[in-house]
């Protein structure tokens, strides 16, 4: 093992600036015309919220037709010549970072290779038989790694100086973890959507609930519907909510005991029902699920506990649903209508819920992204050529568009902060066969900066897609991210680099590496940013967050066996 010590070097990149609003985005009446705070001139605002159809009760039961309107309840604009959105879920895996630490599998071996943000010290620990995956326990140097060899779970609690290891068998084949906020459960399930071709097959109705809290031990299995495809815990771990094509099985986590068997809450009344897509959300109090499917137009609500089902009818089927963070709103997109409609889910039983609507035109929106705090939402789409971006208002229902130089790829949030990272994808826009500076921002890599309290917006070319973003904090305020971390892979084997971009000033700059980026975590206590590399012996280095000071590990593993 080796260490070296030296200033990553900085330069500015700075590819365009303010992205002036098209004129092609004409005003639906000229009433709407609004100010766009900060940006020194005034954008066409649109949209508005209105009292739409309120949705009809039913019990969650199999009995009659599928809950929702069908494609012939409710008339409305059509646009069947757009492909369907396309939103990445972005999953960037092992490794991951703790307050103080990364942890890296070691691939085909039993060992966690533990290296400290602080003092740059590398540690292997030994876990189970080829550990897969890793998840940290929110705010705490402890870590569930699930190793796919021995069917374990191992809890790795570490200091500086210590490493507590302790194991808990699991369902055989697992390949999905979720945990708690709380740090005392955490879920292991087979998602064979997430399963790769000659993995073994996991079981399609079974969980384990494993206790990892301090001081807990023991692991349940537990009996689900059929192909659980996501677990989650409520507030405070009272209840464990797992997603199924069967509905919604919740277990009760205080009294929960293994072997028990969880029947599913439906979510539609049409047991044979079988959509293309289907996206169900959950409430964090375990209250509502809220559910959208590709064959209905509107919504369906589940009011958990009395397992009561409301149809919510709407103009057209929604290309997308979200949920605001408190679990007070639902917000589905309306592309093919080209509204947005808002409903607002109460904490008791209700026999019926309306929906507001908004007109978003000439917008054509078909994904969103509701802020941290719940007060606004980034409406975009991901159809190749098309060049738009727009915030709403979740309180008034008023659009405020924005044109982009590049069609979106997709959407970075981070929580805390109102500042956006559009990600885009080559893609030929509405002047590209008329404007050379078009076409050459067309073809190109790129990003953009999106402000959403001004509006303002900032394009950022690169020589190749991100790899991975990543946020910071300032150790002042822990509230709201103050720098996003870019991996810029050289396909060419000759400069690597980590862009970082200030949230605030939307300035930009590059480091250095030495070897292709594979990974990025923050490590909030050590505060530096550690980035993961492709090397034969392996090799971390350590960004100063603050200054951009790099410290790098070299050779921490042997015969390339990291992942």
């Amino acid at each position: 093992m080796s260490e070296s010590t030296t200033a990553v070097g900085a330069s500015s990149r700075d590819f365009g600036g303010r992205s002036p609003l098209a004129c092609c985005l004409l005003p639906v009446a000229l009433a709407l015309f609004v100010a766009c705070p900060g940006c020194g001139g005034e954008d066409p605002a649109v949209g508005g919220w209105t009292e739409s159809k309120s949705g009809v009760h039913s019990d969650a039961s199999y009995a009659g037709g599928d809950a929702g309107s069908s494609e012939e309840d409710i008339g409305g604009t059509t646009k069947p010549d757009l492909p369907p959105e396309k939103e990445k879920e972005v999953d960037f895996g092992a490794p991951e970072g703790s307050p103080n630490f990364v942890f890296v599998p070691v691939k085909g071996a039993d060992e966690v290779v533990k290296v400290s943000g602080k003092t740059l010290k590398v540690t292997l620990v030994e876990v189970g038989d080829r550990p897969t995956v890793i998840k940290v326990v929110p705010g705490q140097d402890k870590v569930v790694v699930l190793n796919s060899g021995s069917d374990d779970v191992s809890v790795l609690t570490s200091t500086e100086t210590t490493d507590d290891v302790r194991s808990e068998p699991v369902l055989p084949h697992g390949n999905s973890v979720s945990l708690d906020a709380t740090g005392n459960w955490a879920a292991v399930f087979y998602d064979h959507a997430r399963a790769q071709t000659g993995d073994p097959v996991g079981s399609f109705q079974a969980i384990s609930l494993v206790r990892v809290g301090a001081g807990q031990t023991g692991s349940l299995r537990v009996s689900v519907g059929f192909r659980p495809k996501a677990v989650h815990f409520t507030t405070g771990a009272k209840q464990a909510l797992v997603v199924t094509d069967d509905g919604v099985c919740i277990i009760e986590l205080a009294t929960v005991k293994d072997g028990d068997v969880v029947p599913a809450v439906p979510i539609a009344t049409n047991p044979f029902a079988k959509p293309k897509e289907r996206e169900v959300q959950t409430t964090p109090d375990g209250t509502w699920a809220v559910i959208r499917q590709s064959d209905t137009k509107g919504l369906t609500a589940v009011h958990l506990p009395s397992k009561k089902l409301i149809s919510i009818p709407m103009s057209s089927v929604p290309t997308d649903l979200d949920l605001s963070p408190d679990g007070s709103k639902a917000l589905a997109v309306l592309r093919d209508s080209a509204e947005v409609a808002l409903v607002e889910l109460p904490s008791a039983a209700t026999s019926s819920l309306a929906a507001k609507v908004a007109s978003v035109k000439p917008l054509t929106a078909g994904l969103a992204r509701i802020t941290s705090d719940g007060k606004q939402a980034l409406l975009y789409t991901s159809v190749t050529g098309i060049e738009q971006v727009a915030t709403l208002d979740l309180k008034t229902g008023i659009v405020q568009p924005k044109a982009l130089r590049k069609t979106v790829d997709y959407v970075y949030l981070p929580e805390g902060g109102h500042t956006a990272v559009l990600v885009h994808k080559p893609a030929k826009g509405p002047m590209y066969d008329t404007d050379k500076t078009e076409a050459f921002v067309d073809d190109s890599q790129g990003y953009t900066l999106f402000d959403l309290k001004t509006g303002f917006t900032k394009l950022v070319l690169t020589p190749v897609a991100p790899l991975e973003i990543v946020t910071s904090r300032l150790a002042t305020d822990l509230t709201k991210p103050s720098k996003a971390w870019l991996l810029l892979p050289d396909p060419k084997g000759l400069a690597h680099e980590v862009m970082e971009a200030r949230l605030s000033t939307l300035l930009t700059k590059s480091h250095a590496l030495g070897s292709r980026p594979q990974n990025a975590r923050w490590l909030q206590s050590a505060g530096v940013l550690a980035v993961t590399q492709h090397h034969p012996s392996g090799r971390i280095t350590f960004i100063n967050t603050t200054d951009g000071t790099a410290k790098t590990v070299t050779g921490y593993e042997l015969n390339g066996l990291v992942k």
